[in-house]
């Protein structure tokens, strides 16, 4: 039998901790859903609406390859404050608070 990961850790609901992480890394860099068609191209995410990365267990999430080293620090300082651990595919880290 073949299990699917992405489907095994998703959930139905954001919860709080993630919301709230959610909502103040929104703060500083809005949803690409949110940016008007001029604006986008400056967003960081990758995708969106950014909400629905953090429906799983261990939310992914991330940043265009122009905007990365502008948007990594921030965001990834604010989770370790934050209590959450950071795992960095593309450099092959992890980060916990």
């Amino acid at each position: 039998m073949l299990v699917n990961p992405m489907t095994d850790i998703r959930v139905s609901e954001v919860t709080a901790n993630f919301q709230k992480f959610h909502d103040d890394v929104t703060t500083i860099f809005p949803c690409i859903c949110s940016l008007s068609s001029d604006k986008i191209d400056e967003g960081v995410w990758c995708d969106g609406p950014l909400i629905n990365n953090f429906k799983s267990k261990a939310p992914v999430i991330g940043f265009t390859y122009s905007k990365v080293e502008e948007a990594l620090p921030v965001v990834g300082n604010l989770a370790l404050k934050m209590g959450l651990s950071v795992l960095d595919w593309q450099a092959g880290k992890a980060y916990n608070p």
